[in-house]
């Protein structure tokens, strides 16, 4: 059964808060919280302790936050602040170390070279300082040239293109993309797998060319939008999900428009594509915003997402467990340990870590 907080709760609350150190904990939480719902912009801890403590008092049911577990809300108070935040202390050494800027450029002649903060890298009209690649804008003539940019497991990446349009690369992610677009052709690239966000510079900066997305079972035209495309290998579908101005997707079978704050989902196996009306976005692109946002997802699926970005090995001894829900917030910067270790304040599961290896029981 759900737990709740009460007003002798909310009294232990606030003495808790008048240490400096819990009062460190309780504005770091708040502040990624609020970053990761209003895109990073100032916050107001003291407001939002009094929008907390309002509701507490007059909301005599319950308060709860936000831990699922597969058969009742599993409630956990903000004094403890598990999962959705935890102050780490910085003495503790890493098992499992989060993943870092890197990719692997391959060049139009084949060569591949590999990217990585602290690395720069210069040639022709692209340049790296190990945590962006920047393609200045060149006359290609009538010939297109391709690069690709793989952001191996463990990685991420950011690419600003030759056009102006701008890609966020996740983890296990790759992108085919002209060195330079033609003009009067429209601007092309590749989602060959992974997870992208798209900042598309406006047709109307290039004499109307439009910009399309093409992934292995859907194409995307766009005229200078914002949007977030998941497709990843092994998965049952691939999202895509605009969060401003509006896309037009073909899947070979059917063709639709996108607006803000829709997702379209397209099956794999069959292809049939339907659209999700009002969907919170915000989940889907925290990603992007380095946080890791998850909304009432199972378990099995969590820990896919957390493989690729720490680089792991995943094994399932109970298979029920991969059913179990959770939602919670937290840092792509903090080590995977504290995570798993929060997880199991819940007692719905147990973690056995090995090297790189971890094991649900």
């Amino acid at each position: 059964m759900a737990a709740s907080i009460s007003a002798i709760e909310l009294d232990v609350l606030s003495e808790w808060l008048e240490n400096t150190g819990n009062k460190k904990i309780f504005n770091e939480y708040i502040k990624i919280n609020y970053a990761i719902r209003h895109n990073m912009n100032q916050y107001d801890a003291e407001q939002t302790k009094k929008i907390i403590a309002k509701k507490i008092k007059n909301d005599r049911r319950r308060f709860n936050f936000q831990i699922i577990s597969k058969y009742a809300a599993v409630i956990v108070l903000l004094i403890s602040m598990p999962f959705v935040y935890k102050y780490y202390d910085n003495d503790v050494e890493a098992i499992i170390e989060p993943g870092t800027n890197k990719a692997i450029l391959s060049l139009e002649d084949g060569k591949q070279i590999f990217l990585e903060k602290g690395k720069e890298y210069h040639y022709q009209n692209r340049v790296s300082n190990g945590e962006e690649l920047v393609y200045r804008e060149t006359s290609s003539g009538k010939e297109l040239k391709y690069n690709y940019l793989t952001i191996p497991r463990g990685g991420r990446f950011f690419i600003h293109l030759s056009d102006g349009t701008k890609v966020w690369l996740n983890s296990e992610t790759k992108l085919k993309y002209p060195v330079s677009f033609i003009k009067g052709q429209p601007r092309e690239v590749e989602l060959v797998y992974g997870e992208a966000y798209f900042d598309v510079s406006h047709s109307t900066l290039h004499n109307g060319d439009a910009f399309k997305v093409h992934t292995q079972i859907q194409n995307i035209e766009v005229l200078g939008t914002e949007f977030n495309i998941k497709a990843y290998q092994n998965e049952e579908s691939l999202y895509t999900t605009l969060i401003k101005g509006r896309v037009a997707i073909d899947n070979g079978i059917l063709s639709k428009f996108l607006n803000s704050g829709q997702q379209a989902i397209v099956n794999i196996q069959n292809e049939q594509l339907k659209i999700i009306d009002g969907i919170d976005t915000t989940p889907e692109i925290a990603w992007k915003n380095n946080f890791f946002m998850f909304d009432k997802q199972k378990l099995g699926s969590m820990m896919k997402t957390l493989s690729r970005w720490y680089d792991i090995e995943v094994v399932f001894e109970n298979e029920e467990a991969k059913n179990i829900i959770f939602s919670g917030i937290l840092s792509r910067e903090y080590n995977i340990e504290e995570l798993l270790e929060n997880i199991e304040k819940t007692n719905e599961v147990h973690f056995k870590i090995d090297n790189k290896k971890i094991t649900i029981q």
